[in-house]
């Protein structure tokens, strides 16, 4: 339905109002704000209430120019990088991957031109219809793979398998000890796996001592990938700075210091705190790892929901994306994580490369397992 902001701000008789219809897209689309800022920071439902309404109006304001195609072209491009592209989930472009799958960056360009000259199509009707029926013949062929005979739906490769769990952080209490073992636990119980994917973010930092316990704890012939904050060595500081949200691999009997991949924007979870020596910051440009034969592209997160992110990944074009994600403070009711599994569908189908899906979960009792 994301395709119906740029139409509804075409529309518009007005900046105002089109501004108001952009705000009401975003104030329905991202009210599951409101608890995911209640479940990380514990009963701050003034400051939900703030982020809520403040994140939507940030991203509205620039459809007030959306009357027009290029109001629309500015737009698109405002609210799908940083620094607005922070939080710039319910994207419009996510549609490309309905629209056009299996093309690409090529389909992220039909997808924008198509957003930005909709306008036509009730301004100057008895000029566009015979384009309009040229668009929709050129979108069913490509999805019937008439012009792009390639599978949409791919099926992951054998051998990898996602983990969802469902764990509540410790936060440097007791908890961590039974977190880390529950983890163990769980990955030990899947015997099937040759690559085995665990959920963002489950780990604490990636120290000595729980590098050496998981790579005692990995059966022979596994590697796990495993979500973990990593303190990476910063230029011109004695200390390693402030951890990255990353992806770090252990196989039987060793445990990889260096992560594989990290976040490349800021997450916006309870870990992230510019003010604390302890918050995460952000890695800078995402990459594409190699492993198993796989070119493999991690998603970690708030990543999902996020275009300027899924760009990067088509510019390292992958065979394999892992949605690794961390979703524990979510109500039953929330929105976000079906937001970001619809997202993460959407860009995976536009690539035409599968999914591997790890979860962490709410709990169904209020504590660590």
């Amino acid at each position: 339905m994301s395709i119906l902001l740029p139409i509804a701000t075409a529309v518009s008789v007005s900046k105002k109002l089109a501004f108001a219809s952009a705000w009401v897209y975003y104030l329905i689309g991202s009210v599951s704000i409101t608890g995911a800022i209640t479940g990380y920071y514990g009963g701050h439902w003034a400051l939900g209430l703030l982020a809520w309404i403040g994140a939507s109006v940030a991203l509205a304001l620039p459809w007030a120019l959306g009357r027009s195609a290029t109001g629309r072209l500015f737009a698109l491009i405002a609210t799908a990088v940083p620094p607005l592209g922070v939080i710039g989930w319910l994207s419009p472009l996510n549609a490309a991957g309905v629209m056009f799958p299996g093309t690409g960056l090529f389909g992220l360009g039909l997808c924008v031109a198509a957003l930005i000259w909709c306008d036509g199509v009730y301004r100057r009707p008895q000029k566009t219809w015979l384009s309009v029926l040229l668009v929709i013949a050129v979108m069913n062929g490509i999805d019937y793979g008439f012009l792009i005979p390639q599978k949409f739906t791919s099926t992951p490769p054998s051998g990898w398998v996602g983990l969802d769990t469902r764990i509540v952080p410790g936060r440097g209490t007791l908890a961590d000890l039974a977190n880390k073992q529950g983890l163990i636990e769980a990955g030990r119980a899947v015997h099937a796996a040759r690559v085995l994917v665990f959920p963002e973010a489950v780990l604490g930092d990636w120290l000595p001592g729980t590098r050496q316990q998981f790579a005692l704890a990995v059966p022979p012939g596994q590697i796990w990938l495993i979500g973990a904050q990593v303190r990476l060595p910063t230029p011109g500081l004695a200390s390693s700075g402030k951890p990255v949200n990353a992806v770090v691999a252990v196989e039987h009997g060793q445990a990889h210091a260096v992560p594989l991949t990290a976040a490349s924007g800021l997450l916006l979870g309870g870990n992230w705190r510019p003010w604390s020596a302890q918050g995460l910051r952000p890695a800078g440009e995402q990459r594409t790892f190699a492993l198993d034969g796989e070119r493999v592209w991690a998603a970690l997160c708030v990543e999902q929901l996020q275009p300027w992110a899924w760009v990067q990944a088509m510019w390292h074009p992958p065979t394999l994306v892992l949605a690794m994600s961390n979703a524990w403070w979510a109500p039953p009711d929330s929105f976000a994580p079906r937001i970001q599994k619809a997202s993460t569908q959407a860009w995976a189908r536009l690539m035409a490369v599968p999914v591997i899906w790890a979860d962490n979960k709410p709990p169904a009792k209020a504590h660590a397992v």
